[in-house]
């Protein structure tokens, strides 16, 4: 495992974003290693690319990123898909059962090992010589204990003004998070967390053009961060496609836009680009 990893979350379905954000990580200076993916790869494509109905091209792209060393934590979108059981009992399954029932059907008759591949870990601890940070997509801990709120950790949103709920079941608790730092998803907005072992304060930085242009450093030894990098498939509250560029070496994040390049990508290219990346490892 490199220095330098880009950390994706939630394309759900937009393969195009995908490609033109990797090639534009493969374009910076150093670009990177491998890929730390923090789950969501399917649903919601109607938002994310104006499609209802899940693609073969979506699916031809998730199995191309694996030529590449890619480290995986399913989503809610993954696990649902996963359990169909769970269709008639679960709020978040039953209202996105047409879309779900559909998908399993595509994913049954050409990509069954797709799933399989993607369902192998809620939660990684990375980089995997000297862990540095938790990888999950909601909260794999239990975050929100209330008696209103049972949602499974994948499910779990952890939101800016969270601050309380991360300080004391997150930064606070060994039992939770025993590397420095973590990565998280699910709620389409980027930005992080930052927690001062000094003062014990917590403070939300939401994402702002300057970190797509400058590197923000972690490595202070007084501080941790909780790091979202945003939805690589979905603009959102005026938010636009985002992913990371982590590299624990510099300690220090970068954030790249999509910004929806009018530019059609031919996966020859794509695949060429990936392999010429492998052969460079």
């Amino acid at each position: 495992m490199g220095n330098r990893h880009l950390v994706i979350s939630d394309i759900h379905e937009n393969h195009e974003a995908i490609m033109r954000l990797i090639l534009k990580a493969r374009k910076i200076p150093g670009g990177f290693c491998d890929i730390w993916f923090l789950g969501d790869f399917f649903g919601h494509s109607e938002d994310a690319d104006g499609k209802n109905h899940l693609t073969q091209n979506c699916l031809l792209t998730i199995e191309d990123l694996f030529q590449l060393p890619l480290y995986c934590v399913f989503g809610n979108w993954e696990y649902w898909l996963a359990h169909p059981e769970n269709d008639e009992v679960n709020d978040g399954q039953r209202g996105n059962s047409n879309a779900l029932g559909e998908r399993r059907e595509i994913l049954k008759r050409t990509k069954t090992h797709l799933l399989q591949r993607l369902m192998r870990y809620s939660i990684l601890e990375l980089p995997e010589t000297r862990p540095e940070f938790t990888l999950f997509h909601g909260c794999s801990f239990s975050c929100h204990d209330t008696a209103a709120y049972h949602a499974d950790p994948w499910e779990s949103y952890i939101n800016p003004h969270d601050l309380n709920i991360v300080t004391r079941n997150l930064f606070g608790n060994a039992d939770h998070l025993k590397t420095p730092h973590f990565l998280f998803g699910h709620t389409h907005i980027p930005g992080f967390f930052v927690y001062s072992k000094t003062s014990f304060v917590n403070m939300w930085r939401i994402f702002s053009p300057e970190m797509a242009r400058t590197p923000i450093y972690y490595g202070n030894e007084n501080q941790r961060f909780g790091i979202n990098p945003g939805s690589a498939g979905i603009t959102q509250m005026n938010f636009p496609r985002t992913a990371i560029i982590l590299d624990t070496k510099e300690k220090t994040f970068q954030y790249i836009v999509d910004h929806g390049d009018p530019m059609r990508i031919n996966r020859n290219f794509f695949l060429t680009s990936l392999s010429m990346r492998n052969r460079q490892r």
